[in-house]
């Protein structure tokens, strides 16, 4: 995976990658429940593209899921998805072919299943979804890690799903980034927090996993401008979670932004200083800190980026040890199969011990990886 003439091989861990849900991973576990005649399943051929069905959600289309390594004018709903999706040994081949050691692994097709908002039914995919992934990981001898989805819908069958599969081995866990209902700030969600935290299980806020926020094009139907609300969200979910004292209440709380880049976080931390010295006194009369606003950012929360240099020039601010590089594999974002070359690029004149840091031992001391 390296050139054996380098004295100082690179250690590469993709702290966001993702598995594409085989198509009869729902209907094959779900067959003889209660959910079987709604299991999500996938539809659809090789001319007109495939995607999954999910019971009361918009169609999942996975072209774009599994289109790592084409080229940008061959993008659209059809055409090559990669096996190592599904399939742990062609993953393992691709990630060689990458000269990727390890990665963390999130779903696709489940961050939809996790939005919906039939209780019993979003809970019976999710265990599918766990089982499955669990088992995707065990066969790649420790370069797989598997991230849990765990739900939201209420308190007590998170706790449930968190204590089930942290006993399946997973590594820590996706949640959505704004409950079914209310926030995550409310103090009913402690007993959530706390589980992770006593774990010592990263959560993570992925992007489109925020819900319904209203128009982000704010009118203009310009797809462009919509596509920059997912960053708009993470800033209001650190937020929360911030101004609530969720941190305060638990302060060994790991908290991971993902895909969201990085190369904002310098500035608002700036800006979460500024606002709040100017104007708690009469916005957050009673609300007491342990810590400056910024400060939680650089203690509690890790960010994941593939191709951010932003991030890169501006690590001093935001701290080396919180920056995480990912390849998104096999999404059609996903670096692969030039993810070195892409290191090389973005890292210029980056020294050798925070090059290492942020592209794999950052990721591995978070996750407890072996590199």
């Amino acid at each position: 995976m390296s050139d054996s003439s380098d004295p100082t091989p690179l250690r590469i861990v993709s702290a966001d990658s993702h598995v594409l849900e085989p198509h009869d991973l729902w209907t094959t576990r779900l067959a003889g429940t209660a959910y079987a005649d709604r299991a999500p399943e996938m539809r659809g051929d090789a001319k007109e593209g495939y995607v999954f069905l999910i019971d009361g959600l918009d169609p999942f289309p996975i072209g774009l899921a599994g289109a790592a390594g084409r080229p940008s004018d061959t993008l659209g709903p059809v055409g090559e998805i990669r096996e190592g999706g599904w399939e742990t040994d062609a993953r393992l081949v691709d990630m060689d072919a990458d000269g990727i050691l390890a990665e963390v692994l999130y779903p696709s097709v489940g961050m939809s299943v996790a939005q919906s908002k039939d209780r019993d039914y979003q809970l019976a995919c999710i265990r599918a979804y766990n089982d499955w992934v669990a088992e995707f990981c065990d066969g790649s001898g420790g370069r797989l890690v598997g991230l849990a989805l765990i739900p939201a819908i209420d308190v007590e069958s998170s706790l449930a799903e968190i204590e089930r599969a942290y006993a399946l081995g997973l590594r820590g866990a996706l949640i959505p980034a704004v409950p079914t209902e209310g926030h995550y700030g409310e103090t009913r969600f402690d007993p959530f927090w706390a589980a992770f935290a006593e774990r010592d299980w990263p959560v993570s806020f992925h992007v489109l996993t925020g819900g319904d926020g209203g128009d982000p094009t704010l009118g203009s139907g310009i797809p462009l401008v919509g596509i920059m609300s997912p960053i708009h969200h993470m800033h209001a979910t650190l937020g929360v979670m911030i101004f609530s004292g969720v941190f305060d209440r638990h302060p060994r709380l790991k908290v991971v932004s993902a895909e969201h880049d990085a190369g904002w976080v310098a500035h608002f931390g700036y800006r979460l200083d500024q606002m709040f010295d100017r104007h708690h006194n009469w916005l957050a009369s009673g609300v007491s800190l342990d810590l400056a606003p910024s400060g939680y950012l650089s203690k509690n929360v890790w960010y994941t980026f593939q191709k951010d240099p932003v991030a890169v020039e501006t690590r001093g601010r935001v701290g080396v040890d919180r920056l995480l590089w990912a390849s998104d594999y096999p999404h059609s974002d996903s670096t692969w199969p030039h993810s070195r070359e892409v290191i090389s690029r973005d890292f210029k004149g980056v020294p050798p011990d925070e090059l290492q840091a942020i592209v794999g031992g950052n990721a591995a001391a978070l996750y407890g990886i072996e590199i």
